[in-house]
């Protein structure tokens, strides 16, 4: 692949699909999922083939024979530390006020980090309570929140939308990002380790059917 092949928004939309979902695809399907062109998919799909990351089960339908090879991947190429834009933010009320507050606003958004991966394996370690938001500055406001040097909640502005596709709604209203999002968000530099992703890697391992639609 060339370089960073995968960091474009097609480029993500697609894979992100391929994580989401554990079914047969074809490029229809793809292109009714995503929205992508037709000739954005099949240039996609072909570089993923050629890595071996997706398989040909028969003409025009692909596989992915493992989602987390595939994941780790798209990480290479797809960075929380680098490609978003991230401020910090604290709360004078406290964190839990803020998700607490969140839902009554009509900010978009998405929470991420360990915070999030705590909702499917609660031994994730505590962290930086990440939240996706288009425009960081209207969401402080909105959320009253004041500006911080410490990483209690950070506010991450997000080079596409592809973050805020397929998340799960909490029963307070709030919005997290996909596990494959956050799971690769931890993995490359939403918590203070790497290694806070461990406990939701092992539950998406253990409980594919879950979380995969």
């Amino acid at each position: 692949m060339t370089q960073r092949a995968l960091s474009g928004d097609f480029a993500s939309l697609i894979v992100r699909a391929l994580l989401d979902f554990r079914t047969l695809w074809t490029t229809h399907d793809l292109v009714t999922t995503t929205g992508v062109p037709v000739q954005s998919i099949r240039q996609v799909v072909n570089r993923l083939e050629r890595d071996g990351l997706v398989e040909r089960r028969a003409p025009g339908v692909i596989s992915v024979p493992s989602w987390l090879t595939l994941l780790r991947r798209w990480n290479q190429d797809v960075r929380f530390s680098r490609d978003v834009s991230v401020t910090y933010w604290r709360s004078k009320q406290g964190t839990q006020s803020v998700l607490d507050r969140i839902p009554t606003s009509e900010v978009r958004h998405a929470v991420s980090g360990c915070h999030a991966a705590r909702l499917w394996a609660p031994e994730t370690p505590v962290g930086p309570t990440v939240i996706y938001t288009p425009d960081a500055q209207t969401a402080a406001t909105m959320w009253e929140l004041v500006p911080a040097r410490t990483k209690t909640i950070v506010l991450a502005e997000p080079p596409a939308d592809v973050v805020y596709t397929r998340t799960r709604k909490t029963d307070t209203g709030l919005r997290l990002a996909a596990p494959t999002q956050v799971l690769a968000d931890l993995m490359t530099g939403a918590a203070k380790s790497p290694a806070a992703a461990d406990p939701l890697l092992t539950w998406m391992l253990r409980h594919e059917l879950d979380w995969r639609y």
